[in-house]
């Protein structure tokens, strides 16, 4: 696969029916399936996938996960999620993703992904090629403005007692 101009890997997706919920709106844990679904096209666009990892035995775990929701997805509503690579490192990515409607903003999702050598069961380093398709891919990215929502934390906020 070719590597985005921008850096930024598009998936497109519809909402169906078994995705809902009793509120008929997308069940939370379709949500994450969709960013997966999109983080497994950003995979392979750098390099790795089911190929990948059956020839070499490193793949990619999840370390951390944080979604967002801001509007709600319904039946039949075609999603476009944008993946983008943040940072890594030897053995890890940070990946960034918006779940957009149009141009209407539905969900974020911040991921942290160790490269994994299945065989071993722990992080491995990344193999050169993929190394050079991150940096080719965050490069890309580069004059992209960094996503307000990222490191965002969970927590419910308190007014101060008055004095």
């Amino acid at each position: 696969m070719t590597l985005p101009e921008n850096g930024l890997c598009e998936y497109r997706v519809t909402v169906g029916r078994d995705w809902l919920d009793y509120n008929e709106h997308m069940n939370v844990a379709y949500y994450l399936k969709a960013f997966d679904d999109a983080g497994e096209g950003l995979t392979l666009i750098i390099g790795m996938g089911a190929d990948y990892t059956r020839r070499t035995n490193n793949s990619w775990v999840a370390l951390e996960s944080h979604i967002t929701f801001q509007n709600e997805a319904l039946l039949g509503d075609e999603l476009r999620i944008e993946s983008r690579v943040l940072d890594f490192d030897d053995k890890k990515m940070h990946i960034y993703q918006e779940m957009s409607r149009g141009d209407e903003l539905l969900a974020t999702h911040e991921q942290l992904g160790l490269h994994f050598d299945t065989a071993a069961r722990r992080g491995s380093v990344f193999t050169p090629a993929v190394r050079a398709s991150l940096e080719q891919l965050h490069g890309a990215q580069a004059r992209l403005a960094r996503p307000a929502a990222v490191g965002r934390s969970i927590g419910i906020k308190r007014n101060k007692p008055a004095a």
